[in-house]
């Protein structure tokens, strides 16, 4: 007996042996994949931890867009119903610490949109048992969840309220520099602006928030934290961003309805660079697009004189957004009166960032550049002299200068301090088209600049190349007519031509920090190319500085300090049915403009104005672009420590920001011209207008520096 018994407990140990070994091999070899599975068949709950999308402040720190954290109030009805006694505590606690008014706008079984009341959760609750998330409120401030929370720690019977934390995007400044900035659209997507160019750094990662129960029944928790998004510091100083707003939106508020029924321009924009640098201080432009447009009551308020309740109600916020945004600018009568099509076109337009994205004939802003070319080729000499008799005969066209009997024997000097086209024309001869289309590519005109925003124009097919460079082309062209240019392209290019003939890239950010405010990454100056030689560009001051003191750009002028400068007038096209340039003018339609630089040497600050049809019945005067530049900089000026440098004499001082009202200040109606058809018949442009030999200026394919195609649709005159 004893015997079998040992047998039997030999056995036995042997079998245990076997089954323990067996064990630690499978532990071994297996135990990862086994434990997964016994983990994917416990209970566990995760919750995602959203990041922070990162600031864009000012080049001195201002916040201009943020995200601040709000909270969504989710209800679980499988906790409430766990047990009889939350519900009543539970429901009386809401009502306690949130208003119905918080609630959230839900639709009712017809859809039709009604408001959340407690009642209607109470049924949710009592009909839907299953439910483990339905959101009863949205976007509420922690102090208004705070009450809530307190309760719940003091109650154990209120159960089945949770808060899912969020952030939403925030403009503390409005609608300042929104063209410039952008927005954001659902998801944290980045949509024009900074917001756009730089969504990658702005945007962080998700954390995740892991809880499970374990083998032995306990609740253990797993936490990735989030990575927040980084900050992006703008090389814009929002002080002098104000200051162009303020003053561009006065012009406008000005000239509206003046000449006729209509907003006071159709567009106007200023831009602010430093020509040391290449960083954009301000960009601005009117009218535009409010984001935060919702949060003005009175704005709102006002479209309820033209929309029931039950209508606005019906819209979306991001319809009644377009449709208060709009209003600012067009009668409601108007607004009706758009189909689908054209009040998206309306709304897109507003959204736009001229300075980057519009393209139009710069007029005689352009002359410095045919000057400089002639000067650093040598094929023009600061001694030579130009006799305007007022006109030019060129392939059996007359094309006019501004003054018809002629400015006489002129320097060079005059030339560019008269506007003159007759000297302008003579010069293009000397300098060829090889060498005008050279400069042209060196100046950028044609090519993007590269400005960290997105959507800028690309203007390859509205300008010429030597091939296509005839003779009354390059006549043209010398004066600022029929080839097109951004604003971004122009200013950057008169940044090279004050600052010594370095051409810098042009960029709106400034450097990067991380959520601590530690410098990440500091965006220095890049110095993409010479333009110009160093005598030739201080020759060129000289000469800006001459139109400036005693030329058609005095109106321009801060009383005491010294300033170049150059005006503008560019007649614009007709524009056919589907809103596109054609080859005919459009009679008594222009652009306006007025680019200049402060102090004459050594300039610390480029100012750039444009604007597109000012309301008045004769638009064709840069002095309207020069009041606006002029009360610009007499506030700027001393706001960026730029002192005097001359006496004082009280020049303009009599001037508002649109002018005096008789236009007898005597600056130009420079650029203006026409040309004649040798029976002496007044005609329009003897060439097609713009773009290539053939006219074409509606499509343009443009190419990115990678080499990707994209198609852009751009206009002779107001680039759309």
């Amino acid at each position: 007996m004893k015997k079998k018994l040992a047998v039997l407990f030999v056995i036995v140990i042997g079998c245990l042996a076997v089954l323990v070994g067996r064990l630690v091999f499978i532990d071994v070899k297996s135990g990862d994949r086994y434990e997964k599975i016994v983990l994917s068949n416990q209970e566990y709950s995760s919750t995602t931890i959203p990041f922070r999308r990162g600031d864009i402040t000012d080049r001195k720190g201002t916040v201009l867009a943020t995200s601040t954290d709000v909270y969504n109030v989710i209800l679980d009805c499988t906790v409430i119903n766990y047990k009889e006694d939350y519900l009543e505590p539970t429901l009386a606690a809401l009502e306690e610490c949130f208003d119905e008014t918080e609630l959230r706008i839900v639709k009712d079984s017809d859809g039709n949109k009604t408001q959340l009341t407690f009642e209607k959760i109470r049924s949710y609750i009592t009909e839907n048992p299953d439910s483990t998330y339905y959101v009863i409120a949205e976007d509420l401030s922690y102090e208004e969840v705070e009450a809530f929370e307190a309760m719940q720690e003091e109650n154990s019977l209120i159960k089945g309220i949770w808060f899912e934390k969020e952030y939403v995007r925030e403009y503390p400044y409005g609608s300042l520099a929104s063209a410039l900035i952008g927005y954001t659209a659902s998801g944290n997507v980045g949509v024009g602006g900074i917001e756009d160019s730089y969504d990658d750094v702005l945007n962080g990662t998700d954390g995740r928030q892991y809880g499970y129960l374990n083998s032995d029944s306990n609740y253990e928790v797993a936490v990735k934290d989030a990575v927040n998004g980084e900050t992006v510091v703008s090389t814009i100083d929002a002080n002098l961003q104000s200051i162009v707003e303020e003053k561009i939106k006065e012009f406008y508020d000005t000239l509206t309805d003046n000449a006729a029924e209509g907003g006071g321009a159709e567009h106007i924009a200023v831009m602010m660079m430093d020509p040391d640098t290449g960083e954009v201080l301000a960009m601005a432009n009117y009218p535009n697009y409010d984001y935060t447009i919702l949060e003005d009551e009175e704005t709102i308020s006002s479209l309820s004189q033209y929309y029931s309740e039950d209508e606005l109600g019906d819209m979306s916020d991001t319809e009644v957004m377009n449709l208060a945004n709009l209003s600012l600018f067009n009668s409601i009568e108007t607004i009706e009166g758009m189909d689908d099509s054209a009040q998206t076109k309306a709304v897109e337009a507003l959204k736009q960032n001229f300075c980057i994205t519009y393209t139009y004939e710069p007029g005689s802003t352009a002359k410095p550049f045919t000057v400089a070319c002639g000067l650093d080729t040598g094929t023009i000499t600061e001694d030579m002299t130009f006799y305007c008799d007022g006109y030019e005969q060129i392939s059996g066209h007359t094309i006019h200068c501004v003054n018809r009997s002629g400015h006489g024997m002129e320097t060079v000097s005059e030339t560019l301090e008269n506007s003159c086209n007759d000297a302008l024309m003579q010069m293009s001869y000397l300098i060829g088209a090889s060498n005008f289309a050279k400069y042209q590519q060196l100046f950028n005109f044609g090519l993007k600049t590269n400005i960290d925003l997105p959507g800028e124009s690309r203007t390859s097919s509205l300008i010429y190349t030597e091939e296509n460079l005839s003779t009354i082309n390059l006549a043209t062209n010398a004066f600022g007519q029929n080839f097109n240019v951004t604003m971004i392209q122009l200013a950057s290019a008169y940044c090279s031509l004050v600052n010594g003939g370095n051409y810098y890239l042009p960029h709106v950010a400034l450097e990067i920090q991380d959520e601590n405010g530690n410098t990440v990454e500091s965006i220095e100056p890049t110095l993409l190319k010479r333009t110009v030689s160093e005598e030739t560009s201080a020759t060129i001051i000289q000469y800006l500085a001459n139109v400036v003191e005693q030329g058609t750009g005095s109106t321009a002028k801060v009383d005491g300090y010294s300033m170049c400068g150059k005006t503008g007038t560019a007649e614009k096209y007709v524009l056919d049915e589907d809103g596109n340039a054609t080859s005919v003018r459009a009679d008594g339609e222009y652009v306006v403009s007025f680019i200049g630089s402060v102090p004459a040497e050594d300039p610390e600050i480029v100012i750039y104005a444009v604007i597109d049809a000012p309301n008045v019945e004769d638009q064709a005067h840069s002095s309207y672009a020069q009041n606006v530049v002029r009360e610009i900089l007499e506030e700027a000026l001393p706001y960026l420590n730029i002192y005097p440098d001359q006496e004082l004499t009280g020049i303009n001082a009599d001037k508002n920001i649109i002018g005096e009202t008789d236009d007898t200040d005597g600056t130009d109606a420079d650029e203006i011209t026409q040309t004649e058809d040798a029976d002496g018949t007044d005609t329009d442009e003897a060439d097609n207008g713009t773009a290539d030999e053939t006219g074409e200026a509606g499509a343009e394919d443009t190419q990115d520096e990678t080499g990707s195609e994209e198609e852009t649709q751009t206009q002779d005159e107001n680039g759309e």
